[in-house]
């Protein structure tokens, strides 16, 4: 029966359009002309039709193949005549499994390591003035996704912005570290996604008045393992000037077990190179040798977003060049307003393999060790199951406090907002007797109504009148964030509240957000946010 089930979740998933950030309605508009920029390195020829704008497929840094695999990202070189950006580009290399998403090895690898490309959305037509720019950071636990996974057309018409989407490196490929990577002046490596990362914000910075953009009114937003390595880039003094304000969705990236330093990194980075059967002297070109899906399949030895044996940045290198944690506490980040928020359901999408009580108490004593106990005691099953139970505290540790605690870090520096996204009804494409659950507002749930647009997730034609309501509420207040309406409207945060608390039926403000998620509980664990 669990084989049917997932042959049936595989074609459905497979049915939905994985990349509608290609926006067809956009390029095969009855209305759909050419448009031209110019920038650094050339000339473009993008596409306007149905009220927006689109250049696909731009690249910000050459390709990362033969040699520069492993190196930090290098320019564009320039081309002569005209370039298509009317399709996007190439995803990077990842793995496609249920082991191979968290970083456990296996899976179907897609994509290409030819990959560094970002994607411009804006309004039809040249504004009187250059427009505020928002630029997105996909999430995918460092192992897959890509910036063509969302449409951000409807936010940039409706909200008069210019909206940007990046690729960056994945997997194995944008976050292994090795000692051996000090040879070529990249220092112990683990971080080269997240260079990928802030060279595209750089290429922003640099060119997006060629797009009609404002680079010095630019809102970095992020979710998931975006927003995690979103707090990376802001303890990062590379990044200054590049963002005027942050805005993190889901990402928790004080929880402890994923920072991790460089040089902690690396340790393991001889051991992933002998199990592809590099066991030379020259370990590093032994690996640059091999082809990329190996590599994409290949299990992570290290921690990360996900503990041990994921993927994710590091600190205490060149980039970062100390713990965010520290960092941050001791105000030494882009001093940047901040809006930090997360679901109120953020585990259950993770849970739905946990149907008995033994299961339960398996992987809540495999996940929290000796204080798993403790765990089971805070968080008992109730009427709905052991996988609401294990959800539940999957949330709070996770996700729910460490993203308090990063508020609360943050606002003794800099004006800091919060948010939960509480909408239980929230559409997911397959229905809760294939997924075991209700998965309430699950993890990137909000990415539909921040967006407007459907995603491999959701369909927003699903949407009721109040979630469509509310799918507009959230892309003014987005696209808003750091003006005088915004703040007027919005009370910032001041110690542990208050956070927005959105619904279909109507926003509240809530100050119960430490209790209600016992914070003070997981404060008193080792699994305690960072703070």
């Amino acid at each position: 029966m669990r084989l049917i089930t997932l042959l049936v979740c595989l074609l459905a998933l497979s049915a939905c359009a994985t990349h509608p950030g290609k926006v067809d309605h956009v390029r095969f508009a009855s209305d759909a002309t050419p448009v031209m920029a110019s920038f650094e390195a050339g000339r473009v020829r993008g596409v306007e039709g149905d009220g927006a704008r689109a250049f696909l497929g731009l690249p910000y840094a050459a390709s990362p193949v033969g040699d520069r695999r492993w190196r930090a990202p290098q320019p564009v070189q320039a081309w002569s005549g005209v370039r298509d950006a009317t399709r996007i580009g190439s995803d990077c290399t990842q793995a496609i499994g249920p082991r191979a998403i968290l970083g456990g090895g296996g899976g179907v690898v897609t994509g290409s390591e030819d990959c560094l490309y970002l994607n411009v959305y804006a309004p039809a037509g040249q504004g009187e003035q250059a427009r505020p720019v928002m630029i997105y950071i996909p999430g995918g636990a460092f192992t897959v996704g890509s910036g063509a996974n969302y449409d951000p057309s409807k936010l940039a018409r409706d909200q008069g912005r210019v909206v940007v989407t990046m690729n960056y490196r994945l997997g194995a490929l944008g976050w292994l570290a090795h000692p051996g990577f000090q040879a070529s002046g990249e220092g112990f490596g683990g971080n080269f996604g997240l260079m990928d990362q802030q060279a595209a914000l750089k290429w922003v910075h640099r060119n997006i008045a060629a797009f009609g953009g404002d680079p010095g009114n630019v809102t970095l937003f992020a979710e998931s393992a975006g927003a995690w390595t979103a707090c990376y880039l802001m303890a990062s003094p590379q990044s200054e000037g590049l963002y005027q304000r942050v805005i993190m969705q889901s990402g928790g990236c004080l929880e402890p077990s994923s920072l991790v330093s460089a040089q902690d990194a690396a340790q393991s980075g001889p051991m992933f190179a002998e199990r592809l059967g590099c066991a030379g002297a020259d370990q590093i070109a032994c690996l640059k040798a091999l082809p990329a899906w190996r590599l994409s399949r290949a299990a992570s030895l290290r921690a990360g977003i996900n503990g041990p044996g994921s993927w994710g940045p590091v600190h205490t290198d060149a980039t970062v060049p100390e713990n965010p944690a520290v960092a941050l506490s001791a105000g030494r980040f882009t001093q940047v307003p901040v809006l930090i928020g997360t679901n109120l359901d953020e585990g259950r999408l993770f849970a739905n393999e946990v149907k008995t009580m033994d299961r339960y108490q398996k992987e809540t004593i495999w996940m929290y060790g000796d204080q798993g106990q403790r765990v089971l005691e805070r968080y008992p099953v109730g009427e709905n199951g052991p996988a609401y139970a294990i959800a539940t505290n999957f949330t709070d540790q996770r996700f729910a406090c460490p993203s308090q605690a990063l508020r609360r870090v943050l606002s003794a520096h800099v004006p800091v907002w919060g948010y939960e996204f509480a909408d239980r009804q929230a559409p997911f494409v397959l229905p809760d007797w294939i997924v075991g659950l209700d998965l309430g507002a699950y993890h990137a749930s909000e990415l539909a109504y921040v967006f407007g647009t459907s995603w491999v997730f959701a369909d927003v034609k699903r949407f009721t009148p109040e979630q469509k309501a509310l799918s507009d509420r959230m892309q003014s207040l987005w696209a808003g964030f750091g003006t005088a309406a915004f703040s007027a409207q919005w009370p910032r945060v001041e110690g542990a509240g208050p956070v927005r608390v959105f619904t279909p039926q109507g926003d509240r403000m809530a100050d119960d957000f430490f209790d209600r998620h016992h914070c003070a509980f997981w404060d008193g664990t080792p699994f305690g946010a960072v703070h």
